[in-house]
């Protein structure tokens, strides 16, 4: 049996708090999130049936995709949490020999 994390639980982890926030502005699909997070889809899609799960997404299932949007209670908790700023990404560059 698979336990449903708390909303706390939930929260602490930055990769579903930056999906919330993204959700803030307009409902998105699996590969949109991915994409816009450069995250592996297959990583996205656990956040968010995560999220879902916790009560603070809603899934929409269309013929092709999955819509997800955030719930009155996810949109809430956003709104009160601090703005989440985006990690920089390293790029390995290769030393001149």
């Amino acid at each position: 049996m698979i336990r449903v994390l708390t909303q706390s639980e939930t929260l602490e982890h930055t990769t579903r708090r930056k999906i919330m926030r993204k959700l803030l502005k307009n409902k998105a699909f699996l590969r949109e999130i991915a994409k816009d997070l450069k995250i592996p889809t297959s990583t996205a899609a656990y956040h968010l049936k995560r999220l879902t799960e916790a009560g603070l997404l809603e899934e929409t299932r269309g013929v092709y995709h999955s819509w997800y949007r955030l719930t009155n209670r996810g949109r809430q908790v956003v709104e009160q949490n601090a703005p989440i700023e985006l990690e920089p990404r390293l790029e390995h560059v290769a030393a001149a020999t």
